[in-house]
């Protein structure tokens, strides 16, 4: 669950508190409850400051967002990008994701 009125509302200052230590990104996972919510929340914010801002992120930004996560709080491992989406999709938040090859 995403309760952080400011991560939506002011995603830029929400970002500048991770950045600038104020928040860590080890106090996000904890309040997200996994890396993939996590993710999720660190790439939805980034994509709502870009040029042309987003409200949903791509599975390459959840991935992105995983891995400098990870990173910042000092774990090797990050899952592979469809399982962050599945974790994602399992507690209800839309990513976009590529289409399947099969697909047709």
């Amino acid at each position: 669950m995403i309760r952080s009125s400011e991560e939506v509302e002011r995603p830029t200052e929400w970002l500048r508190s991770l950045e600038e230590g104020r928040r860590d990104y080890q106090w996000l996972v904890g309040d997200a409850g996994s890396l993939a919510t996590a993710a999720y929340r660190l790439a939805r914010a980034s994509c709502r400051v870009q040029p042309i801002p987003t409200r949903i992120p791509t599975a390459r930004e959840l991935y992105a967002a995983a891995r400098t996560i990870a990173r910042r709080i000092g774990q090797r491992d990050v899952p592979r990008p469809a399982l962050l989406v599945a974790e994602c999709d399992f507690a209800g938040l839309p990513v976009i994701a590529p289409l399947s090859r099969h697909a047709a």
